[in-house]
């Protein structure tokens, strides 16, 4: 099934029936925790910008802004930007609301996804990520988990970015008397997933990709640089969520 239905044509409506379906937007990484100030990874990954301002947050949803690391005109940056990927050809932000996550065996490929793999590529610090038990193993359907480095250490998940610029308010938007004028231009980012490690896999048959943090840097520097996926253990609780 889609996730939804196309309006558009052409070029449009055959992304939609290569990217957007339930298989590929649903049952992945929809929420991770970020409590450990990202600037711990200033050295490592050389950082020479930061404009996001920390906050300790247990529990960061898509939808919302969170820090990005990206590689751009020669610098690295520590910035803001919305979860969910909004390509840059979009006529509609809602269309992020579904790109929150990418499949990294086939995001190269994926019209929403492969000029950012090519041109915008990210890291997004983390210190856990939670998912529900996808694979029902004698847990309650309901149940999430908490999946976390054993020393809560920050590290990073692979992800890539894009730069909307928000169409023209129509004539009929900006003589409304409730018309406020949005902002012009939004950055926003998605994580890539990959199959589970040992850990992930009794409960889940997706996870985020932690990349190696002795390769993150070669991440963002271009499209030649591959993805190493970490192979650190991680350490599983149960967890409440509202």
């Amino acid at each position: 099934p889609r996730a939804f239905r196309a309006k558009a044509t052409g070029a449009r409506r055959k992304w939609i029936g290569e990217c957007v379906t339930m298989r590929h937007v649903s049952s992945m990484c929809g929420r991770y925790s970020e409590t450990v100030d990202p600037m711990q990874l200033a050295e490592v990954l050389a950082i020479d910008l930061c404009t996001y301002e920390f906050s300790p947050r247990p529990v960061i949803t898509h939808t919302q802004a969170a820090p990005v690391i990206v590689r751009e005109n020669g610098q690295t940056e520590l910035k803001p930007m919305s979860w969910g990927l909004i390509p840059h050809w979009a006529n509609d932000e809602k269309i992020g609301h579904k790109l929150f996550n990418a499949r990294s065996e086939t995001a190269a490929q994926k019209p929403a996804f492969r000029e950012a793999w090519r041109q915008r590529r990210c890291l997004v610090p983390a210190d856990g990520f939670y998912e529900w038990n996808h694979l029902n193993l004698g847990f309650s359907k309901k149940q999430p988990f908490h999946f976390h480095l054993p020393d809560r250490s920050l590290f990073c998940f692979a992800g890539l970015w894009e730069r909307w610029q928000r169409p023209p308010a129509r004539q009929t938007e900006l003589f409304a008397e409730t018309f406020k004028a949005p902002v012009p231009q939004l950055e926003t980012f998605t994580i890539l997933t990959a199959p589970p490690n040992a850990d992930v896999e009794p409960y889940h048959d997706r996870m985020p990709l932690i990349i190696d943090i002795g390769k993150a840097a070669e991440w963002i520097t271009g499209p030649s640089a591959n993805l190493y996926p970490s192979d650190l253990p991680l350490e599983v609780n149960e967890a409440r969520l509202s």
